[in-house]
């Protein structure tokens, strides 16, 4: 019942729809479009933060279409490349690994200067970290020939399951060979570390 009325609150609003105009049928979209283009590494720059964008070097130019919660890249031809959150959202969000790799299997020199490579699991950081493009571009190949199949962490948990046969018996003298991975692990060391059989006690520690 109103408080002061008397009369039951549903009642009141059915006669109040009477007075009322109708509300559209369909949600109202509430949106922001801008005209942009990618740079020459496929990446668009979005709420501040270059995002890889998979075919944007196809096109000269694309449009970005923001909500308040995410976005979507469109080509001119109405193409959706892209969906995903804006960044406030805080959601995490999924490298396109399959289409980087392509990228650096054409540029294999860049690949350390790429913002995705620390984003690499370490082992997989360390072996594509060679001197030799030859190499470089071995091993790119290598691994597009997984993520198809596998994340890109369950190539690192099983990578030496994986490891072409050549690299598994030069695996010590080309991990040593390759250039320092920002961390600075050696994991063919770390790999073949064994926990203790017994637990350390107070006058240990």
């Amino acid at each position: 019942m109103h408080y002061k009325k008397g009369i039951c609150i549903a009642d009141l609003i059915e006669e109040e729809k009477k007075y009322g105009l109708a509300l559209p049928e369909k949600e109202y979209p509430v949106f922001n479009k801008t005209l942009t283009s990618a740079n020459k590494y496929g990446e668009v720059k979005i709420d501040g933060q270059e995002i890889h964008i998979p075919n944007s070097y196809h096109y000269t130019q694309l449009y970005v279409i923001k909500y308040w919660d995410d976005f979507k890249v469109i080509s001119p031809q109405g193409e959706v490349l892209y969906k995903g959150p804006r960044q406030y959202m805080n959601r995490s969000r999924e490298i396109p690994w399959q289409f980087i790799l392509k990228n650096w299997m054409r540029k294999p020199r860049s690949i350390t200067y790429s913002r995705y490579f620390p984003y690499l699991p370490g082992r997989i950081a360390h072996y594509l970290n060679s001197e030799s493009m030859k190499l470089r571009k071995e091993r790119v190949d290598w691994l597009q020939s997984f993520i198809i199949k596998y994340s890109m962490q369950e190539i690192d948990e099983r990578f030496y399951e994986l490891l072409p046969v050549d690299d598994k018996e030069n695996r010590n003298e080309s991990l040593h060979a390759s250039i320092a991975h920002p961390y600075d692990i050696n994991w063919s060391i770390y790999d073949s570390l064994q926990p203790f059989n017994h637990s350390l006690t107070g006058e240990e520690v």
